[in-house]
């Protein structure tokens, strides 16, 4: 009896463990701005079209959390990007200290560099955040294109 309940305890573990694993991004169904953060959206794969910006404060630790904006003139209410630095695709190009929006640069899921004002499409899963932020909804994971 002992037995069974250790090896119980271990399949539950292992099982715990595998599924903290990020899945490798995919492309999202295609969402116009105005609906992305729609509630049916919640846990969603989907895809916007917009122009990232830097937030004014970075966590470093986590990454930054981009904002997404339909315009260039970012005067709407922005989509949060959750996403990582580093130099592989889907991420962004490690920030100086002192950092401005010309400082962006992304890899795209091809491997492209793409640089601050660029319009891009990003697929990721969407969810809202649990503190308040300066954005209505965010999209995790995200898989990085160059908008058509």
């Amino acid at each position: 009896m002992r037995n069974l309940i250790a090896l119980c305890l271990i399949a539950l573990a292992s099982a715990s463990c595998g599924s903290s694993e990020e899945k490798p991004p995919t492309v999202g169904e295609t969402k116009s701005f105005a609906t992305a953060c729609d509630k049916a959206n919640e846990g969603k794969r989907i895809a916007v079209d917009g122009f990232l910006r830097l937030p004014e404060e970075l966590n470093r630790k986590t990454g930054p959390v981009l904002r997404l904006y339909p315009t260039t003139d970012f005067s709407d209410k922005p989509i949060g990007v959750s996403t990582k630095s580093g130099d592989q695709p889907n991420q962004v190009a490690f920030l100086p200290k002192e950092y401005t929006d010309k400082d962006l640069k992304i890899k795209t899921s091809d491997g492209q560099v793409v640089p601050a004002g660029s319009k891009v499409r990003i697929s990721g899963d969407m969810y809202f955040p649990t503190v308040g932020q300066v954005f209505q909804c965010a999209l995790s994971n995200p898989l990085v294109e160059i908008a058509k």
